[in-house]
């Protein structure tokens, strides 16, 4: 096979493993070792880590080498399940605040947690900027920027090999070669849907079955792409204060939408109001656009808008303890060394394959923005892209049949819309068996919020695919309730 070249004849030989062998055997075949930070955090304490050189030489200049955390399976070995972050830029470790639920939902399989190239304990694309020893760990600091545009104009070959399409290919040669044998789950979350559906069409061996988590929009679905991020997110924001407006518990009343625009329309014009000092560089739309994916932070956004609306003394401390709690809420998840995204690694990839509109200019968005009451970072980031970037390569054709696939999507996601992933899922239907989990109200990353709804529709995928149906749950965490 293809994959057989594409691995160093040594790693092939410690990690071949056997579907029958005991648990202690497969770790010994493995290759694998307990992980030096499993005293860390008690999350990993049982982790096994896995590193192994790949090569796609018709690709790229140099192999890269790439880190797996194996959380072994509790119950009777049955298989793997991949566990594939988002981003681009995320590495694995955005799994392990909630790795338990993996192990308890998916208890007979081995849930395996790849660092795609250019993150975490994987090859980086600035190195040794991007390293663990560096000035500020995995995060570039100071003159690190420098020195990484320095390497990447320097080799733009290498740095255009940290592509989607290599990424799935490296997906591929570790579940070629990591596997076991027994049976293949695959679990994408974002951006990693899309590179899920990129590995399934060029993968190797069979997949038994796919859970994408906040599904992405198809390629050709522009108007819903990275580049009208914004848009998104603000039809989310205004979909929060119509149910402030139909909610007699809701501090804005029954004019809230108008509310925050008159509010908009003043701190546009420069009006001085208390609390306003408050905002990350004065960003009101930015600052209500990224507290739509924190449930409770949501909840109190209508309170945000009402302070500084009535020019309430007290705007400030509001604003600052909501802002902690957001921040306490996603320390969780980034309190592990590896959770520093690469910002070079999201830059190139989204400018090079997720840009519908290179030609947007910081005008046009600014005139954008102003329209908008909720808005996302990500469209700016597009527009000053100075990293070097690739010709996307021509997208794989559909194969004939793909695994079964289980979609999970929440109904206020103000990242991947609910209609986009509805409407993808239905392109999907001809090439395999969709069915979708809505979660209403729920934001982005399922796994997160929302896993009162998923424990029983995955136990039940993993034990059989083609066994779970189209439903909708209302997960507990997520449910809208103004104070």
């Amino acid at each position: 096979m293809k994959y057989l070249q594409t691995v160093l004849p040594a790693v092939l030989a410690t990690i071949a493993l056997s579907a029958c062998a005991t648990p202690d055997e497969r770790i010994a075949k493995s290759g694998s070792t307990a992980c030096d930070d499993r005293n860390v955090h008690a999350n990993l304490s049982d982790s096994l880590c896995i590193e192994t050189t790949i090569d796609h030489s018709d690709s790229q200049d140099e192999p890269v080498q790439l880190f797996v955390r194996k959380f072994p399976a509790r119950g009777e070995h049955q298989g793997e399940i991949w566990l594939i972050a988002g981003g681009p830029g995320e590495s694995g470790a955005s799994f392990y605040a909630d790795i338990d639920f993996f192990r308890q939902t998916f208890a007979d399989y081995d849930v395996m947690v790849p660092d795609h190239r250019g993150t975490g304990y994987s090859s980086k694309l600035c190195m040794p900027e991007e390293t663990p020893d560096s000035a500020d760990g995995l995060a570039l600091a100071g003159a690190e920027w420098g020195t990484c545009f320095g390497q990447l104009y320097a080799d733009p070959k290498r740095a255009n090999s940290f592509s989607q399409r290599n990424a799935a290919r490296d997906l591929d040669t570790l579940v070629s070669t990591l596997g076991s044998n027994g049976k293949t789950l695959v679990y994408g979350v974002s951006y990693g849907t899309s590179l899920v559906l990129e590995y399934a069409r060029l993968a190797t061996t069979d997949i038994d079955g796919i859970i994408l988590d906040s599904l992405t929009p198809a390629p050709s679905d522009h108007l819903n792409g990275l580049s009208y991020r914004s848009q998104t997110t603000d039809r989310v924001g205004m979909a929060l204060l119509d149910r402030c407006a139909a909610d007699s518990n809701c501090s804005l009343g029954k004019d809230a939408v108008d509310t925050y625009r008159a509010l908009l329309k003043d701190i546009d014009a420069g009006a001085d109001m208390p609390g306003l000092d408050s905002i990350p560089n004065g960003d009101i739309r930015q600052l209500l656009g990224l507290l739509l994916d924190v449930p409770s932070a949501r909840n109190r956004i209508p309170d945000i808008i009402a302070a500084l609306s009535n020019r309430d003394a007290a705007a400030g401390a509001l604003i600052q303890n909501i802002i902690q709690s957001a921040e306490a809420y996603w320390s969780n998840i980034t309190r592990f060394q590896q959770a520093t995204s690469s910002i070079p690694l999201s830059a190139i990839i989204t400018g090079s394959e997720s840009n519908s509109r290179p030609e947007l200019t910081a005008e046009q968005l600014a005139a954008e923005k102003a329209a908008l009451g909720f808005t996302s970072p990500l469209p700016g980031l597009l527009v000053s892209n100075q990293f070097p970037l690739y010709e996307a390569p021509p997208a794989l054709a559909m194969p004939v049949a793909m695994p079964p696939m289980l979609i999970l999507q929440g109904t206020l996601d103000p990242k991947t819309p609910y209609d986009s992933a509805a409407k993808h899922a239905a392109s999907l239907r001809a090439s395999a068996s969709v069915t979708m989990l809505t979660l209403t109200d729920a934001p982005h990353a399922a796994y997160i919020t929302s896993q009162d709804c998923l424990t029983e529709p995955l136990a039940r995928f993993a034990k059989n695919p083609k066994a779970v149906r189209s439903q909708t749950c209302a997960p507990a965490d997520v449910a809208i309730k103004f104070p």
